[in-house]
């Protein structure tokens, strides 16, 4: 025989009772229990940064500028140094690309860069990647099926052949630095002297 639940009316005060609980709670008012964290996390606008606080103060769901600068310098100085040798070039971290050495040179004589202070890395192709076709069509397929047609196939290989000999799509920056030669640098000082 089992023991029979107790039966506990919805108006009774067995059913509930009022109880304080206490917690962190955001400035906009929602309850976050024991985690302080997100608290402050969703209450906050702006914090201080935990490694350096004299950093100026960022936005919560931003990050410290100044220590992320730092980062990234430190970052291009542990960089190879390469000779450049005429390949596509780009300003570390930037979006300023220099395809050719009359682009670069206009560039550095124009602007009032110090060439010491000059951040230049040598840029990668970026090519287009071939296509499987059971990939591609992976959903059409039914499970562990293969593509029959070999027309399909076919067409799919003269496609990855095209691909295969396709020029960049694009450039993006390497992981070498650029060392300009010598001859260049004095090219580009002479003709800021001469302006």
């Amino acid at each position: 025989m089992t023991a029979q639940k107790p039966i506990i009316m919805f108006d009774s005060p067995e059913a509930a009772s009022l109880q304080t609980v206490t917690g962190w709670v955001s400035a906009d008012g929602r309850f976050f229990g024991n985690d302080e964290n997100l608290a402050r996390y969703c209450g906050a606008t702006h914090r201080c940064c935990d490694a350096h606080p004299e950093h100026q103060i960022y936005e919560v769901n931003s990050y410290c500028k100044e220590c992320h600068h730092q980062r990234r310098q430190a970052k291009f100085a542990a960089m190879p140094v390469k000779e450049w040798a005429g390949e596509p070039l780009v300003i570390f971290d930037g979006d300023q690309y220099f395809f050719d050495e009359d682009s670069l040179r206009d560039y550095l004589i124009e602007s009032d860069i110090d060439l010491a202070d000059l951040q230049l890395c040598i840029c990668e192709p970026n090519y287009p990647s071939q296509i499987d076709p059971a990939d591609h069509f992976c959903d059409d397929l039914p499970e562990d099926g293969e593509i029959r047609d070999d027309q399909l196939v076919a067409a799919f290989e003269l496609l990855n052949e095209m691909i295969r000999k396709s020029e960049p799509l694009s450039w993006s920056e390497g992981k070498f630095a650029a060392a300009l030669p010598q001859a260049f640098i004095d090219e580009v000082m002479n003709a800021r002297e001469a302006a």
